[in-house]
């Protein structure tokens, strides 16, 4: 997110209105663009471990993986339990939040099935940093429900911090009680 953007997030404090401000940035909508050509991020997008970064399906399950709240600087035990993860078949997404954030990395997850999302916040934290933080080294993933419990044991198993988010949706875009309009409010 450019230096411009964080400004502006950083002066507001009304939820609506920061992800209004985020609906214009050129640099979600440029993101969102690359992805529907190629939907892979950088890690996660070679060889046996290639996995979508995209939601799959209504009803999926959404985890955050590994330090959402900034205090880890190293995140590669993270991408080493996920790409085990993707290896074995237990994730239907992957996409990290390096840079971009849970918010703006929902939507580019959401975008290309304009697929939208429900989750609840993180009480230990404010909504504002949880939801447009850009320096969380978390990984954003879903879950088949048939898949589900396979890959909660196997990310407790191995030690790795996991939050559940909420699930994917049709389309409208919640958290809590807010609502943040639909994906394609979003879209071009």
């Amino acid at each position: 997110m450019n230096e411009n953007f964080r400004k502006q997030i950083s002066q507001t404090e009304n939820l609506k209105e920061i992800a209004e401000i985020i609906s214009q940035s050129t640099e979600l909508h440029e993101s969102i663009s690359k992805y529907s050509k190629e939907p892979y991020d950088e890690i996660f997008g070679k060889g046996i471990h290639k996995l979508t970064m995209k939601f799959g399906k209504k009803g999926d399950t959404i985890y955050l993986l590994g330090d959402y709240k900034g205090k880890e600087e190293d995140n590669s035990s993270t991408i080493e339990v996920v790409l085990d993860a993707i290896e074995q078949g237990l994730l239907t997404s992957a996409h990290t939040l390096d840079r971009v954030g849970l918010f703006a990395g929902l939507i580019e997850s959401c975008a290309l099935k304009k697929l939208g999302f429900d989750m609840t916040s993180d009480s230990d934290m404010p909504e504002k940093d949880f939801l447009f933080n850009d320096n969380n080294q978390s990984i954003l993933v879903s879950v088949s429900a048939d898949k589900e419990g396979k890959f909660v044991d196997y990310i407790y198993n191995n030690g790795l911090e996991i939050t559940l988010l909420g699930h994917v949706t049709k389309g409208e875009l919640r958290m809590d009680d807010i609502s943040f309009g639909y994906i394609t409010d979003y879209l071009d």
